[in-house]
């Protein structure tokens, strides 16, 4: 009885580390990987024709409303999930009657924006389950976050001379909203650090709800806007929270 427990025990965790191995090597699919289908970006087509064409143009170039093909729109939402880009669409769109469509059409019609700027189809169509695990990135492949958009990392707090800095930061990743939400700051917490450095900028801004003095070589989790010159990587700050009162790696 004792051996067949054991036996038991063995085979549960070798299952458990098959688990964790495959979702450490898991990675997101991108939008070169062919995320939808021909027919799909058809029916958006028409969905758009019929509900956003209007204010966006039919070939996308926008006229009241912004373009929703090219450069700056890929800036504005590369380097994030295809979630966040369908959430804002969803819940803003058409103008009259935010979520008013299926939503099912708002994946076509997503599709279709993604067919417009040109990424290629593939024999599967998107699901709006599968929103949150591909990434919109340029026909390049992943790049830099573009500057002045609002990023959100963990860092440790510290001070140069009259500047305050956050040393040892994770990778930033895109956010968008200049507040954290529900349960993000509690994450934090448990997210490693890395190796990165911002510089601080605006930080009165918080005054008095966050004074830096009283955080030095803390964990903190922080947002803002992104800022790159030859300084080098600053955060234009928005909010920034201890979530550990030390900064062990």
């Amino acid at each position: 009885m004792l051996r067949l427990r054991w036996i038991v025990r063995i085979v549960i965790i070798a299952a458990l580390t098959k688990v964790a191995v495959a979702q450490g090597n898991e990675k997101h699919k991108t939008v070169l990987d062919g995320v939808f289908t021909a027919v799909q970006a058809e029916r958006g087509k028409a969905a758009y024709a019929a509900h956003c064409s209007s204010c966006h143009i039919e070939d996308l170039s926008g006229l009241a409303a912004p373009a929703l093909k090219g450069e700056q729109f890929l800036d504005n939402w590369r380097e994030d999930s295809l979630k966040s880009l369908f959430t804002f669409i969803q819940t803003r769109m058409p103008q009259r009657a935010p979520g008013s469509l299926k939503p099912e059409m708002y994946v076509d019609i997503l599709s279709y924006i993604l067919s417009a700027n040109t990424y290629s189809s593939g024999s599967t169509e998107l699901s709006a389950d599968a929103l949150g695990s591909i990434d919109l990135v340029g026909k390049d492949g992943p790049a830099p976050i573009p500057k002045f958009t609002l990023i959100t990392f963990t860092g440790c707090l510290a001070r140069a001379g009259d500047e305050w800095k956050l040393e040892n930061a994770s990778a930033p990743v895109r956010t968008r909203q200049e507040k954290p939400a529900d349960g993000e700051v509690k994450a934090s917490a448990e997210k490693p650090l890395g190796t990165g450095t911002f510089r601080l900028v605006y930080l009165d801004s918080l005054s008095p709800g966050f004074l830096p003095e009283n955080h030095v070589g803390h964990k903190l989790h922080a947002q803002g806007y992104l800022l790159s010159n030859e300084k080098g990587e600053g955060l234009s700050v928005t909010w920034l929270e201890s979530v550990a009162s030390t900064c062990a790696k």
